[in-house]
């Protein structure tokens, strides 16, 4: 599950959320320190850091074209959609990570046009 793909990552890597506060709370941080995972720092202003941000919009995007007439459509749509993403979409925005975090700090933190881009 989570957990277990977490604990198997390169040491190399850092683990990035948002500040949700599930995210950072007591428990969590305490897990997350725990085990030895460095988590980047979030600016709470930013979600521009975070790639999930742009596949939510392309799902979003999709299942507002396709007009869903109840529940089921809905499902149907949303799986459909998520499926439909690239693996060269989520590549591309993995590499754009670099860019994003220097547009942030040029940015004092705020929005950038990394939000819906990239």
């Amino acid at each position: 599950g989570y957990r277990s793909h977490i604990t198997e990552m390169p040491l190399k890597w850092v683990f990035q959320q948002d500040n949700d506060p599930k995210h950072i709370s007591k428990q969590a941080t305490s897990w997350l320190q725990t085990k030895k995972i460095d988590v980047m720092k979030c600016p709470t202003r930013s979600p521009d850091l975070n790639p999930i941000e742009n596949l939510w919009s392309d799902l979003k995007n999709s299942v507002f074209d396709a007009k869903p007439k109840n529940a089921e459509d809905l499902w149907n749509e949303v799986q459909s959609a998520w499926a439909a993403i690239s693996v060269c979409r989520c590549q591309m925005l993995v590499d754009s990570m670099p860019n994003r975090c220097k547009a942030v700090i040029r940015n004092n933190d705020y929005t950038t046009k990394y939000l819906f881009s990239a």
